[in-house]
């Protein structure tokens, strides 16, 4: 039976934002997966990439927030969905500077607004780590906490993960933001004994020491790469991500019943 999609045209509709302990940790692939995920479940996503960098010129590369908004089958501007594009692929403050503008935190938040009027659950995407900088006074942690948004935290389930996730907990905590969950994804294939046992070492720990659900890891798959569309569709059906859509949306039903 075919689900008909949940709409929420009211202030109260809420979101989920998308972190990670770096750069290059499989933010995008856990989003996308995320949004097919809710999307076969009868949930209207909007997605949302306020900033992106490093956005090629050449006609073949496709852009993340191109890439996101497709996932969605949306016809949201891409004003909306990526108010923010610089071409240098460096933390936004500089590829900002680099052609003489200033990114507006403002502009942000308005695209922000108008998407979650028209979605059920708009779920944005960061750029790098918490403290990416986007202006020289406002980050990328501030950014989430002046959207109001539980976070979910992307890292790495191999050797250095440890670290990287405490830290990003740690941070978000600090600034008193709900974290939903710390998924870990394989950034390269492991292929040897002692890759396998700084893995299992990792996640083992994480579940300990993280104070918040760990799943994962996400298998490395450079089959995504070559088919985009069929990747994510296996994705969205792994056991991580189903469970990860199961708890942004309890997250998103308790928000509502303590406003309620």
């Amino acid at each position: 039976m075919r689900r008909t999609k949940r709409h929420a045209h009211d202030s109260s509709t809420r979101g989920i934002f998308i972190t990670a302990t770096d750069t290059g940790v499989g933010k995008t692939l856990i989003t996308a997966g995320l949004v097919v995920c809710l999307r076969q479940r009868g949930i209207d996503v909007g997605v949302m990439k306020p900033i992106e960098t490093g956005v090629s010129r050449s006609a073949k590369a496709q852009p993340d927030g191109v890439r996101l908004r497709k996932v969605t089958e949306s016809h949201d501007p891409m004003a909306e969905v990526c108010p923010y594009v610089f071409r240098l692929p460096v933390a936004p403050l500089s590829a900002a500077r680099a052609v003489g503008t200033t990114v507006r935190v403002a502009t942000i938040i308005r695209a922000f607004r108008v998407l979650r009027q028209k979605h059920n659950l708009v779920v944005v995407e960061g750029v790098g780590g918490v403290h990416v900088p986007i202006t020289s006074s406002f980050d990328m942690l501030d950014l989430i906490h002046q959207m109001k948004l539980p976070a979910i935290v992307v890292g790495q389930s191999g050797l250095g993960g440890i670290n990287h996730a405490l830290l990003t907990l740690h941070t978000l905590r600090r600034r008193k933001i709900p974290i939903v969950a710390l998924v870990l994804n394989q950034r390269r294939p492991v292929q040897t004994k002692s890759a396998r046992v700084q893995e299992q070492s990792t996640v083992s720990l994480l579940r300990q020491l993280a104070g918040v659900p760990v799943l994962g890891p996400i298998p490395y798959s450079p089959s995504v790469n070559r088919n985009w569309n069929e990747g994510l569709s296996r994705l969205a059906g792994t056991a991580p991500i189903t469970k990860l859509a199961r708890l942004v949306l309890a997250s998103e039903r308790g928000t509502r019943s303590r406003r309620s």
